[in-house]
């Protein structure tokens, strides 16, 4: 059975922790702090990533141009923003984004089309943003996911499911992620400031999410001893490619780590090691007497308002999840995972502090 607490030890590399929201100087009176977006904003100005018009204003709902984005993507990555002449013959020299344009496109971010254009001005849909998002922070992941309005011969198909594995977006309620939909200047600004920020990928997470607090750190004690949660954004390479944000699970005793991520989106939960299957955590919604199946293992619902006593505190709203091997995990609304016990009722895992 794959549980992220009896996975194998792998040697720990290199960690950066995950950056925080910084506070920016600069204020717009179209972006009150009320506004859903004001901190991602705020947040992108202070790394000046995005700016406001000389009027003072940001226009947070105008929708974004494929020339915009370019700027946007070029000041993040910090690439040469020279105004220059590019291949395109509907961007001239002059233009503001001429060397944003035409240094993305060089980094293979951003693409013209066939008959010579860049189209500057076109709007960016969120196809096209989740493609442009994807490769400007080169992910790794792919969600196990599906949204129903995309399907898979799709041109930003992975893409899309990409962003959702990095926590960057969980589309819509209903399952879907609407693709040909435009984005704003205060959208875009957000799927950014969750590329770079834990903090605001959890602020992301779905209302009724049952993964881990990206911004906290948990510990598990278990018969190997106990083991610490945190996400970290590592700088070890898999094909020539930093793995980016994922959860560190280090063992206290011997001080080695071991990697895995958790994909969570309105149609279910999972986790899963490094180049490596997904682990159907949950399926949502959850109701009791519902089943679903990995390989020859299968869980059910047994329970949806189960105690459980760990010694962080005691759980009176636990969802209890039964598996085939005989198995019982239990999980908690906001915290994830608080207790795994074996089919002899011995506890394997569970949660002994948060902080």
């Amino acid at each position: 059975m794959k549980r992220i607490m009896t996975m194998l030890a792998v040697l720990i590399c290199t960690l950066v922790l995950t950056a925080q929201p910084a506070a920016a100087a600069v204020s717009f009176p179209d972006v009150p702090k009320s506004s859903r977006f004001h901190d991602e904003i705020q947040y992108l100005v202070s790394k000046k990533v995005i700016s406001g018009y000389t009027d003072g204003t940001f226009a947070p709902k105008k929708e974004v141009t494929r020339a915009e984005a370019a700027i946007f993507i070029g000041r993040l990555l910090k690439l040469d923003g020279t105004k220059r002449v590019t291949k395109f013959k509907d961007v001239g020299k002059n233009s503001s984004a001429s060397g944003y344009i035409a240094s993305a496109v060089k980094e293979g971010i951003i693409n013209g089309y066939p008959d010579g254009t860049f189209k500057p001005d076109a709007l960016i849909s969120r196809g096209d943003m989740a493609a442009i998002v994807d490769r400007t922070f080169d992910l790794q992941f792919t969600s196990q996911f599906l949204f129903s309005d995309v399907g898979p011969n799709m041109r930003a198909a992975i893409s899309i499911r990409k962003i959702s594995a990095a926590s960057i977006t969980a589309g819509y309620p209903d399952g879907t992620f609407k693709p040909t939909g435009n984005v704003s200047r205060e959208q875009f600004s957000a799927f950014l400031a969750r590329g770079l920020s834990a903090d605001f990928k959890q602020r992301s997470a779905i209302a009724d999410t049952f993964a881990h607090d990206k911004t906290k750190q948990y510990t598990y004690g278990g018969a190997a001893g106990d083991r610490l949660l945190t996400y970290v954004n590592s700088t070890l390479e898999i094909s020539g490619s930093k793995l980016g944000f994922v959860w560190q699970e280090k063992d206290l005793k011997t001080g080695e780590s071991q990697y895995f991520i958790e994909d969570e989106s309105y149609q279910g939960f999972a986790t899963g090691l490094l180049k490596s299957d997904y682990y159907t955590e949950l399926l949502y919604p959850i109701e009791t007497g519902k089943s679903w199946s990995y390989y020859q293992e299968k869980s059910t619902y047994t329970a949806v308002h189960k105690t459980v006593v760990t010694p962080y505190k005691t759980f009176a709203n636990a969802v209890e999840v039964s598996t085939s091997t005989g198995y019982k995990n239990y999980y908690v609304k906001g915290v994830g995972l608080v207790k795994v016990v074996d089919k002899n009722g011995d506890t394997v895992s569970v949660l002994k502090g948060i902080k």
